[in-house]
């Protein structure tokens, strides 16, 4: 869920044969799709919605996509018959981007050098944005049919590279019909994607060749933005206006503010009736939040919410399958949900839970707490209802995001994990450890449901024993604690490197390093100190846990799992 979107901005919807039939190619929009940050426009494909670009897009380059609500059928290599739904992805390529063949890291950007003379063109950023999907040795090897364009006033050139591209349902040859325009300061990139059979092929060039005839640019028109980058430590009214310019640049979209100042809503709901209500729990979770763990310095931070009408629009932007409800992305802070075509009561549920997580990530400085933490508490909140302007407690999450059916069924088989190696899993050991996908946060939902409800005196003293209460509270504090001091330490040993520096005539790249660490020691902490990141956590565990006897705190956990749960 926290994956980056940069490897795969032209993925496409997969469905089976019985729910897609054969869809014609579409014709164009009557109405332009303006870019007015960037003076130009043009009429898109009709049936093509807007997906509004995120942090890692911005990073690329990406400035808009357009993705088919409804595609052709394809046969794959292994004879399958797949609905592909194209996309339109626009780049803006500025004069001096250039690519080396080197293996610097940091994707797009780290592989930019103002010193070469390769400008990044099509191939190349077709070949970075499908990433592994490619065969680059075969893709290295495929030669543009190339020809020129003309737009309202404009003259562009026109990119058909067609490959083999394997995806995760199916593999097929695909055509990438890239269309670049020149404009004064900076070159803009359309790269369409369509499957290459020879039928659908000619319809789809052929519509998206007129859609991008229509393709003007105006100087005059251009809205020079002078928004500042902010980030959720800047203050409300910068954030405010980057946020507002944000959504303004993708149709359909629009900012809401919330009384209390903490959360700023994207949405393209029109359901304002709902949208009262998602206002009313985040301000209700993030009260709640702040009442169990106090935070130890107050937290400024702003939270972002991004409400999507559709799970078709949630997955579109999140790129994400059928199984996922909602997500909080740690790179870009942002907090990712739709409405339930169902109804809201799903919607209100995964909100609190991943608010949660949302909290955590300020609470905590923007480091990590266990799974079983994290999870099991995003799964507690994430079952209480509404009474009034609060919220109160409720024993278990709606349908299929109810857990105490599988902690039951866990007890009767015998497959709870030892609480000793469930509270100690790394991230990765305890999303796997079954026996089903969702046992983790079963097992993880009921200990949290144990601790939180005997802190509020609602477990009867068969199962209780008070210093259990202590556990959560010296946890926290002891996670904090190190993290704090792990980046003062970070910093300090930055400061001092920079001082040493300055006077020399260092490498910029060692002097930006140093920079970043003390910008974001967090980030630091995280990528390339796994070792002092497992100490705190550990020191955190023997401060809580370690004081308590695990043994008899798991006989009596289980035995209120059977009696009561």
């Amino acid at each position: 869920m926290q994956s980056s979107r940069l490897l795969t901005f032209l993925l496409f919807g997969f469905c089976t044969l019985f729910l897609a039939p054969e869809v014609q190619a579409q014709k164009n929009s009557s109405k332009y799709r303006e870019f007015p940050a960037y003076g130009f426009e043009f009429k898109p494909l009709k049936g093509f919605l807007d997906i509004p670009s995120d942090e890692s897009d911005k990073a690329a380059g990406v400035i808009g996509t357009l993705k088919a609500e409804r595609g052709p059928l394809v046969k794959t290599e292994s004879n399958q018959r797949l609905n592909f739904n194209p996309k339109c992805v626009v780049i803006k390529i500025d004069p001096k981007a250039a690519v080396t063949d080197g293996s610097s890291g940091g994707g797009l950007r780290g592989r930019a050098n103002t010193d070469e003379a390769e400008e990044i063109g099509a191939k190349e950023y077709i070949k970075l944005l499908q990433g592994a999907s490619l065969r680059r040795d075969e893709f290295k090897l495929v030669v543009p049919e190339v020809s020129t364009i003309k737009a309202k006033g404009i003259q562009g050139k026109r990119e058909i590279i067609t490959t083999f591209v394997v995806y995760s349902q199916g593999a097929f040859d695909v055509v990438f019909d890239c269309y670049t325009f020149q404009l004064p300061d900076y070159k803009i990139l359309f790269i369409w994607d369509y499957p290459a059979d020879k039928k659908i092929a000619k319809k789809w060039s052929k519509a998206v060749e007129k859609s991008m005839k229509s393709f003007r640019f105006d100087m005059e028109d251009r809205e020079i933005s002078s928004v500042r980058a902010v980030n959720s430590e800047s203050n409300y009214e910068d954030l405010l206006e980057f946020h507002q310019n944000d959504v303004d640049q993708t149709p359909g979209w629009r900012l809401l503010e919330v009384p209390s100042k903490q959360y700023l809503i994207k949405t393209n709901s029109d359901d304002n009736k709902n949208l009262k209500k998602v206002i009313k729990r985040l301000e209700a979770s993030r009260r709640l939040f702040e009442e169990d763990f106090p935070p130890s310095e107050p937290i400024t931070s702003v939270s972002v919410v991004r409400l999507c009408a559709t799970s078709g629009d949630f997955q579109a932007y999140g790129d994400v399958g059928n199984g996922v409800a909602g997500f909080f992305s740690p790179r870009s802070e942002e907090l990712v949900l739709y409405f339930g075509e169902g109804g809201t009561a799903m919607t209100f549920g995964v909100m609190t839970h991943e608010a949660f997580h949302q909290y955590c990530h300020f609470l905590f400085n923007r480091s990590e707490a266990h799974r079983w933490f994290d999870e099991g508490h995003g799964d507690y909140y994430g079952a209480w209802k509404m009474r009034g302007s609060n919220l109160v407690p409720e024993e278990d999450m709606k349908g299929g995001l109810a857990r105490t059916p599988e902690i039951k069924r866990m007890h009767r088989n015998g497959t709870i994990k030892p609480l000793k190696r469930h509270i100690r899993y790394d991230h990765g050991e305890w999303q796997s450890q079954g026996p089903s996908n969702v046992s983790c946060y079963a097992q993880s939902f009921s200990l949290i449901y144990f601790l939180r409800e005997g802190a509020r005196g609602k477990v009867k003293k068969k199962y209780w024993k008070e210093e259990y209460a202590d556990i959560l509270p010296n946890y926290i504090k002891h996670l904090n604690d190190g993290y704090k001091e792990a980046y003062a330490e970070i910093v300090s040993n930055a400061e001092m490197q920079l001082e040493l520096l300055k006077d020399a005539d260092a490498d910029f790249k060692i002097l930006e390093t140093q920079r970043d660490r003390i910008k974001s020691p967090w980030d630091f902490l995280g990528r390339d100190m796994p070792q002092r990141k497992q100490q705190i956590w550990d020191k955190a565990m023997a401060e809580s846990w370690g004081k308590i006897d695990e043994l008899e705190l798991e006989d009596r956990w289980l035995e209120y799992i059977d009696d009561v749960l």
